[in-house]
């Protein structure tokens, strides 16, 4: 399974025990194969795994907390809860933002991403997907990803599509402050935010 890779990559550090770690929350299983360097550090042994089933790396405690995405929300925020943001101080009359929303230009995004593994169906050797992409855009931007990981054709086109929309969704950058009574929350967790305009899922 994901959790039971994941658990024997970091425990090869030697500065891990089992009982540093919670890969409970990756139910993801089925991992087919998996090649690593010898001299690989943790991080790049693990960041192959992340493209492929997205999760999240925190501390928690005293716990090294491997959490999937796509969780839950665990709390629900109000607009009138967030910290107001004043304008500059020679623009009186600016009104006072609770919330800033960038966005990436769509000339910086993905029109394709594929996916280059490991097929069983040839002997291991390395197959190509057909690719994910985006028709209602006008960007050209192409990316090929190459994961050490066996897949089968099925598989790694269900990653290049969640890929691809995982770099879409990701465009966005949300600002905003809390107050001191969420601070309970950690790095991952999924919250709302509720305003008279839209709703944040973030």
């Amino acid at each position: 399974t994901l959790a039971q890779v994941v658990e024997a990559e970091c425990l090869l550090s030697g500065i891990l025990q089992s009982s540093d770690l919670d890969v409970t929350d990756l139910t993801a299983d089925g991992v087919r194969g998996y090649t690593v360097a010898n001299v690989a550090p943790i991080r790049s042994a693990l960041e192959p795994l992340q493209s492929a089933w997205p999760f999240d790396i925190v501390q928690d405690g005293y716990k090294v907390k491997f959490i999937r995405r796509g969780n839950s929300a665990v709390a629900t925020v109000l607009e009138s809860e967030l910290a107001a943001i004043s304008g500059s101080p020679t623009s009186e009359d600016k009104a006072a933002v609770r919330i800033t929303h960038n966005r990436e230009m769509d000339t910086q995004l993905p029109r394709k991403v594929t996916v280059k593994y490991f097929d069983p169906n040839r002997e291991y050797d390395v197959g190509s997907g057909t690719g994910a992409e985006r028709l209602n855009t006008e960007t050209v931007n192409e990316i090929q990803i190459d994961l050490p990981i066996v897949f089968i054709p099925d598989e790694a086109a269900k990653i290049e599509e969640t890929l691809l929309y995982m770099y879409w969704l990701e465009r966005h950058d949300i600002s905003f402050i809390l107050p001191p009574t969420y601070q309970q929350l950690q790095p991952a967790d999924v919250i709302n935010i509720t305003t008279s305009t839209i709703n944040y899922n973030l």
